[in-house]
């Protein structure tokens, strides 16, 4: 006891002296856990300066602490921080970057001893172009020895070269094929006219090219196998070449399968013919590639992703916590989550290359995420679950000034750059593009949605918008504004996409003062409103889109049979209660939820090259007042955001400049 005592005594003194002085530990890649945290003898890992930090607490030392992380990179070794790891208001804890330094944790291991693949008869399965351009090396030897599973969640190893993901050998090269007939046993009924198909995966393939599978110990297929906004994959059962069949193991896809569904094969040796593919042999743990062009495999940083812990960082029930300015990248979950406790912060900080998701906020008060790069993802960025909708208490949470882009590269749709879930998070001055996904996911009250750039989302799936809320007319509150959609037009299936999506009874939306530029198709405007009442689109520039704005009415009697459905009302009585005066008073147009349906307001907006102000609106039930039509004559979309151009036209001002992320590290 004498010894810790004299030990925390020591640590005391080192990190703090005065009042006003915070406790200062320092951590880096040449540090040693048998040291003493200083700036001369660090620590090596964060779970050494976690150790101290509680050591210290639990002798009754208040004052604030930083833990200083020297640039250089790290292995990730999953950490959590629990309530004992918190600081105060008065007191925090911050996890910082060192001054001008980056500090990088991986959960990646780094390949070498490449080999040119000589084995004739692993080459007789190739591509004859390809001899001598495939590398293997054996990755017992470099200690894996999980290999995971190509396609499951949270296991899912990648490999990256020099940053960049490489691609799981696959057929066609890029985009999809279409099947035949479906072939399963089973016929499902036919849903909206989408046409026949069947409960069991099997389908007829129309290429002769793909009898070659039929040698493919673990081949997969990726399809959207019935509607152009759900796909999934399956692993290969067999191949019947005779037949040309594919049949695909069970589970199978929820929908079934479709006439002409569209997939790809992928993990397949056979289909190894193109630079940055690779292969992974999970019998003799060799991996197979073959290099981007011009790339020396010893040369390069090639890494495969190894760590396939949930998160790389959790942080439970902790207050008044920061991570600053630290990097993570490469695993096979997710990056950080954060649950319960309250004011934590995830502040300048960059997450790359992970085969889940980013960050993670569920529960708590006041959290937030600021000034963040999250670049490459194979299902989305960041989910945010907080507030309670009963009492219609905020979340306070907040994502602001942060980039998140190329996501959903994995798992293809539903899964945003945002999911928001609950009542009362802030989402204001980020930038969301590059995905098959929608930008944002809304469930919930009170979300404010403002200055954001949304651009160049949605890009393979229909049905789809850049922010999309869904069949639930208690989700009232939120505002949309500010905000610049640019680029969302969908794959041009039977729908399309829109910038603004609200789709099955959503209600009592704002959407103000955005720009919308080249947005919607087919039969979607810049924005869609799907059977839903009270939502006002008001005050917006709608730029070379389609339309300015579509509706998909719903009769009375399919809105009031919907209202009574058991699926409604459990949302509006049990999830929550609508006729609670909290409800009642901050949203009165739920007092008269059962009468006008399909009556929403546009009013004030300025329509530029647009062929129609509005699609699908037959009985012209909504409220149509103050709008303009204009044609560009090759003017930009910012020259119609001038205060001048706008008050002509009776617009109140846009904030153009002000749209997109500021003082975010990354991208400066």
């Amino acid at each position: 006891m004498k010894k810790t005592r004299y030990l925390l005594f020591g640590l005391a003194l080192l990190f703090g002296t005065s009042c006003s002085q915070d406790y200062r530990i320092f951590v880096s890649p040449l540090g040693d856990d048998s040291g003493d945290g200083s700036k001369k003898n660090p620590f090596l890992t964060l779970k050494k300066a976690r150790d101290t930090i509680r050591a210290l607490r639990e002798q009754g030392l208040e004052k604030p602490v930083t833990v200083y992380v020297r640039g250089g990179t790290y292995p990730a070794c999953p950490l959590v921080l629990s309530r004992e790891d918190s600081g105060s208001q008065n007191a925090p804890v911050i996890y910082k970057a060192f001054k001008d330094e980056i500090p990088v944790f991986t959960g990646g291991q780094e390949l070498k001893n490449w080999q040119l693949l000589e084995d004739e008869a692993k080459l007789a399965k190739l591509d004859p172009a390809v001899n001598g351009k495939i590398y293997v090396t054996n990755l017992q030897a470099t200690g894996i020895s999980d290999f995971g599973d190509p396609i499951a969640y949270g296991n899912r190893p990648e490999l990256f070269c020099n940053g960049q993901r490489q691609t799981l050998a696959r057929w066609p090269d890029s985009g999809f094929v279409f099947s035949g007939p479906a072939r399963g046993k089973t016929e499902l009924p036919s849903v909206h006219g989408r046409g026949r198909r069947t409960q069991e995966g099997a389908l007829e393939y129309l290429e002769k090219h793909q009898n070659r599978w039929a040698n493919e110990k673990d081949g997969c297929l990726a399809g959207y196998w019935y509607w152009d906004w759900s796909e999934g994959y399956q692993k290969i059962d067999k191949v019947d070449p005779a037949t040309k069949t594919l049949y695909l193991k069970e589970p199978y896809h929820n929908y079934g399968y479709g006439d002409r569904a569209r997939y790809y094969g992928l993990n397949l040796f056979c289909e190894l013919d193109q630079p940055t593919e690779w292969y992974l042999d999970r019998d003799t743990g060799l991996l197979y590639w073959y290099p981007p062009a011009g790339v020396d495999p010893e040369q390069a940083q090639v890494i495969l992703t190894n760590v396939n812990a949930p998160h790389l960082i959790e942080i439970k029930d902790c207050a008044w916590l920061t991570l600053q300015g630290l990097t993570f990248q490469e695993s096979r979950g997710s990056g950080i989550l954060i649950r319960g406790g309250e004011n934590c912060r995830v502040t300048d900080c960059r997450l790359e290359r992970f085969g889940v998701e980013g960050i993670h906020l569920e529960g708590g008060f006041g959290h937030g995420i600021e000034g963040c790069l999250l670049n490459s993802f194979g299902y989305g960025g960041i989910v945010l679950t907080g507030g309670d909708r009963k009492t219609l208490t905020s979340s306070g949470f907040f994502v602001e000034n942060t980039v998140v882009e190329n996501f959903s590269l994995f798992k293809r749709t539903y899964e945003p750059a945002i999911y928001a879930s609950g009542c009362g998070h802030r989402i204001s001055h980020n930038r969301f593009r590059f995905s098959s996904s929608s930008a944002m996911r809304l469930d919930g009250n009170d979300f404010l949605i403002e200055y954001n750039e949304i651009s160049q989302v949605v890009t393979e799936s229909d049905d789809q918008g850049g922010v999309d809320m869904w069949y639930n007319p208690s989700y009232q509150g939120t505002i949309i504004r500010y905000n610049r959609w640019s680029d969302i037009c969908g794959r041009g299936g039977a729908n399309g996409a829109a910038g603004v999506r609200l789709d099955d009874m959503i209600s009592g939306v704002q959407v103000y003062g955005n720009l919308f530029e080249r947005c919607g198709s087919v039969i979607f405007g810049a924005v869609q409103i799907h059977g839903g009442k009270e939502n006002v689109v008001a005050n917006n520039i709608f730029y070379q889109c389609p339309a300015a704005v579509s509706f998909s009415a719903w009769d009375e009697k399919r809105w009031l049979d919907h209202l009574d459905s058991p699926v409604i009302r459990q949302k509006l009585y049990e999830e929550v209660d609508i006729l609670s005066p909290q409800y009642q008073e901050k949203y009165p147009v739920l007092r008269d939820l059962r009468s006008n349906p399909n009556v929403n307001t546009l009013e004030n907006n300025l329509i530029i090259d647009c062929e129609k102000e509005v699609l699908r609106d037959k009985n012209r039930i909504n409220i149509y007042r103050n709008n303009s039509s204009l044609a560009s004559r090759g003017k930009g979309i910012e020259y119609f955001c001038k205060p001048g151009v706008l008050k002509e036209n009776g617009l109140q001002p846009i904030p153009l400049a002000a749209i997109g992320p500021k003082n975010n590290k990354w991208i400066e």
